[in-house]
């Protein structure tokens, strides 16, 4: 008799199952200037892209604001939902909901390093981790291109037991649960400021931006180490506001 599981996740795609805890961060696109002291950014973002057989879709929303010279601090809810491009499978929760607390502190002229710690929950349950990256940009009034690179954990916590299920020719299902993983993330965009005046104040902002991801995960119905990768592709806006010292 097949247990029952809380939740049921269908990934398996003609090859290996697979089952990752997610990102806690979904489509970060920063520069690398920190906000001035007592400036607030406020940042709507959305975005999609996807790696083999599945697709992802999402928005994030960030709060940062200026703590000291080259530092700002942030807040950031982000939301991803997950579909499956074989329309033979089926999947009970496709969302992923997530929050990150996190620092960016602009050590030298157009290089920053950014750091962070959150958590999140989806239908293979809970997860935490954090994450590091380092941006380098070209600061400028007009259009400042900007290059990420950096890496993330994500572990689980209370996991869910999932179900993957081939509902193929030949039937084989197999019960597991998310494994700890790593991954890393190159990046690169554009912020786009709305006003060109030259001072010192941070201007509000569009930004576009592409991502690269691979992530790393113990494959236990499959018994070795697996990898995946994804590419996602984002557009943001950046209200800020406040008087910058």
């Amino acid at each position: 008799m097949r247990p029952s599981p809380p939740a049921i996740l269908v990934l398996l795609f003609g090859c290996a199952p697979y089952v990752h805890s997610p990102s806690v961060r979904s489509f970060p696109l920063e520069a690398a200037k920190a906000l001035n002291p007592r400036e607030t950014g406020i940042q709507v973002e959305g975005g999609g892209g996807g790696g083999e057989y599945v697709n992802l879709g999402g928005i994030s929303v960030r709060v940062r604001h200026g703590l000291a010279k080259g530092l700002d601090g942030s807040v950031e809810g982000n939301f991803q939902r997950f579909n499956i491009t074989d329309e033979d499978y089926a999947l009970q929760n496709r969302n992923i909901f997530a929050g990150r607390l996190g620092i960016k502190y602009a050590f030298i002229d157009h290089v920053a390093l950014a750091v962070g710690f959150g958590g999140g929950g989806w239908t293979g349950g809970g997860f935490i981790g954090p994450d590091a990256s380092l941006i380098f940009g070209y600061e400028n009034p007009y259009c400042v291109p900007f290059v990420d690179i950096g890496g993330f954990m994500s572990l689980p916590v209370r996991e869910n037991v999932i179900a993957l299920i081939d509902r193929g020719s030949e039937p084989e299902d197999f019960i597991t649960a998310p494994t700890n993983t790593v991954g890393w993330t190159i990046g690169t965009g554009l912020r786009i400021p709305v006003s060109h005046k030259k001072n010192q104040e941070t201007k509000s902002a569009f930004l576009l931006g592409f991502r690269y991801r691979g992530v790393y995960f113990d494959n236990v119905p499959a018994g070795y180490r697996d990898r995946r990768s994804y590419i996602y592709g984002s557009g943001a806006f950046e209200y800020v506001f406040g008087r910058g010292q």
